[in-house]
C-alpha cells in the first residue's frame, strides 16, 4: 500500500505541474486564488459593478498568469497594497498581491483594480520572469512609487485604472461602498 501511496502522490505531482493548454488552462484554471474570503468576495462584488475590473480578471483569465491575493498591514506609509513576483514554473507565472486589511468598500475595490491592473501589465510582458525582469519593466514602463520603499513602482494605466473602478463603483452603488 505504501508504494502505491508513493506512485500516486508522484502521480499527482506531475499533473499538477504539467502545463494545460493555454485554453485548457483559461477555462479550468482560477487565476485570482485567495485564502480569504472577504478578498474573494471583494473580487465577485468589484466584476459584477465595475466593467473595467471585470476586463481585468478576464484578461488575466487568458494568461499565463495566477494571482495570489493576501492581507498585509502595511509598515510603510502611503503604501496599501503591492504586487510582488513570486515563481515561474511549468509554463505558469505565479504573483502575490497584497491588500491593507483595514481598507474596505470602495477603495478596497479600487486598490484591488489597481494591483490587477499591475498583473495585467505582467501578464502582457513574456519577458518578467523573476523580480529583476519586474523591476526592469517598471523602470522602463513606470516611476517609482512615492512610498517609501526602495524597490516600489508604479504605472500610470494601474492609478488610472484604479480611478475609474473607483467611479464605477460609486456610480453602481455597490454594497461594498456602504
Amino acid at each position: 500500500m505504501a508504494r502505491s501511496f508513493h506512485w500516486a502522490a508522484a502521480l499527482l505531482v506531475l499533473i499538477s505541474t504539467t502545463p494545460l493548454p493555454a485554453a485548457g488552462r483559461a477555462a479550468s484554471v482560477p487565476h485570482i486564488r485567495s485564502i480569504h474570503k472577504d478578498l474573494l468576495d471583494a473580487v465577485a462584488e468589484a466584476s459584477r459593478v465595475s466593467p473595467t475590473f471585470r476586463q481585468l480578471t478576464e484578461r488575466l483569465a487568458a494568461s499565463d498568469v495566477i494571482v495570489y491575493l493576501h492581507r498585509r498591514l502595511s509598515t510603510e506609509p502611503g503604501l496599501a497594497g503591492a504586487t510582488a513576483f513570486m515563481a515561474a514554473a511549468g509554463g505558469v507565472r505565479y504573483l502575490r498581491i497584497s491588500i491593507e486589511p483595514r481598507l474596505s468598500g470602495c477603495e478596497r475595490l479600487a486598490l484591488l483594480g489597481h494591483e490587477l491592473q499591475h498583473a495585467v501589465e505582467i501578464a502582457d510582458a513574456p519577458s518578467v520572469v523573476d523580480q529583476e525582469s519586474l523591476e526592469a519593466l517598471y523602470r522602463a514602463k513606470g516611476f517609482r512609487a512615492p512610498a517609501a520603499c526602495a524597490r516600489c513602482f508604479d504605472s500610470a494605466d494601474a492609478i488610472a485604472a484604479g480611478r475609474q473602478i473607483q467611479k464605477e463603483v460609486l456610480g453602481q452603488g455597490a454594497a461594498a461602498t456602504r
